[in-house]
């Protein structure tokens, strides 16, 4: 069965008015699971230079090619731009670029629930270079949704693996999605992010 991107799911949660508590539109949590798990080693086993690489080839894509009004065409066009990204790369070098492509798509997509513009427009004010600037605090924000799951009953320990901290980040961004206005797909994406880049850039 075709994997459902949280990029695709994230999208369809906007577009449906439901963002803030959306569940991913995908089978059963244990599938969940095991997906976010795949996402973790994908990012864990990617060098940092190709990450940076694939990061900056949707940033540049989506500020020159992929401007939309509709936000059906503007997620498609990022799809396809990271599809064909990807898909020069060899067996299992592309299966693990589509999944950080996945993480890396969605973390483009919410990147104004977690900077709105006023926070935005404070956080560019006097500086040379805005991007780093809004890079840096978005990291500052993933830090601390974070350091809430590391501070939760779902959070397994330090020492557990990727299936187990998998299961625990599912649980803790489900239960977030419920009460605050950050949906499940926009908080897997900063927290298999930061855990798997230990907070380099998005």
């Amino acid at each position: 069965m075709r994997r459902v991107a949280l990029a695709i799911v994230a999208a369809g949660a906007v577009l449906a008015g439901s963002s803030a508590r959306a569940e991913v539109a995908s089978p059963g949590r244990e599938a969940r699971v095991a997906y976010i798990a795949g996402l973790l080693d994908a990012i864990a086993a990617s060098d940092a230079t190709e990450l940076a690489n694939t990061s900056n080839y949707i940033y540049t894509v989506e500020r020159n090619k992929c401007q939309a009004p509709a936000e059906s065409l503007h997620v498609g066009c990022l799809l396809e731009a990271a599809a064909r990204n990807c898909a020069q790369r060899p067996g299992d070098a592309r299966a693990r670029c589509d999944r950080a492509s996945d993480v890396i798509v969605t973390n483009r997509l919410s990147e104004r629930t977690f900077l709105p513009e006023d926070v935005r427009y404070a956080v560019m004010e006097n500086r040379r270079d805005y991007r780093v600037a809004i890079e840096h605090e978005l990291s500052r924000r993933y830090a601390i949704l974070v350091a809430e799951l590391v501070t939760s009953p779902q959070f397994p320990g330090s020492t557990a693996g990727n299936p187990a901290l998998a299961a625990g980040i599912e649980g803790y961004c489900r239960e977030l999605a419920s009460r605050r206005a950050l949906s499940w797909q926009y908080c897997v994406a900063a927290a298999v992010w930061f855990i798997g880049t230990d907070g380099h850039k998005p």
